[in-house]
């Protein structure tokens, strides 16, 4: 899913203020015993420390490891003290211009002048420590900047479905497929770490989430569908759950998004 490009602190920054950032399904977070970042109750969190620190890279590098070929790792100092590990891929769709940074995985590294990486050995690390102020104002910068967003976010949704493995990425591009035909005015974006489908100025009407047995599909209504999904607890939460076993009734869906794109039940 990934290409390889020439990378920067700088370009990782302009990508990710362009909201061309998104956590991959299999988003996994770790850290060292002693390290201390800014929620201290939930430990490593994506908008308070992930985008911050991607805003904030000292060093990106290739990832050495054999099965991370086309992937990069990026270093930043927490204000805290601390230092972040990014995990990310960069992937491009046929028709993007620019790729989305999929960021795989975060994970904290102890030291005060260098930290040691299993992967990169010694890393000396850069005097400067970033205020918690200063911190706080990278994240308030790219909050802004992803709200005034209004271009269409295809190119993240897609990352999200090519980074699914196997069987999900079946079902997920199945979805997107169905959509896409049913629904010609159709925009797409990544929303609360899921992709969202909707019609513009109108509202979203459509999403999916991939977990560890199964895809939901999850329909965004003022009204419930005809027939009803088998779940779900209220109109803008109804959902049909895929397991790997499971086959999918096209015609269904299909009928679904028709029904949901009509009356959609979230806000643009």
């Amino acid at each position: 899913m990934s290409v390889s490009s020439p990378l920067t602190t700088q370009r990782v920054s302009e990508l990710v203020m362009a909201n061309r950032a998104i956590r991959a399904p299999y988003y996994s977070k770790d850290h060292d015993e002693g390290v201390r970042f800014t929620d201290l109750d939930k430990g490593l969190q994506w908008g308070a420390d992930a985008i911050p620190a991607l805003l904030g890279l000292f060093r990106v590098e290739q990832d050495t490891r054999d099965d991370h070929t086309d992937g990069w790792v990026g270093f930043a100092r927490h204000w805290r003290g601390g230092t972040l590990r990014l995990d990310f891929d960069l992937f491009s769709g046929p028709e993007a211009s620019d790729p989305v940074v999929v960021v795989t995985a975060i994970a904290g590294r102890e030291g005060k002048k260098t930290i040691v990486d299993e992967d990169f050995g010694e890393i000396e690390l850069p005097d400067q420590v970033p205020t918690e102020q200063a911190w706080k104002d990278r994240e308030k910068q790219y909050q802004k900047a992803r709200r005034n967003d209004d271009t269409d976010g295809s190119a993240a949704v897609k990352a999200y479905i090519a980074a699914l493995p196997g069987w999900k990425h079946e079902i997920a591009t199945q979805f997107d497929e169905i959509i896409q035909r049913e629904v010609s005015d159709m925009r797409r974006a990544v929303k609360y770490h899921q992709p969202f489908y909707g019609v513009e100025d109108h509202g979203w009407f459509a999403s999916f989430s991939a977990f560890s047995k199964h895809v939901k599909l999850t329909f965004v209504c003022e009204s419930y569908l005809k027939p009803e999904p088998p779940s779900g607890t209220a109109p803008e939460r109804q959902a049909l759950d895929i397991k790997e076993t499971d086959t999918l009734d096209e015609e269904q869906v299909a009928s679904w998004v028709r029904q949901a794109a009509d009356n959609p039940g979230m806000n643009w």
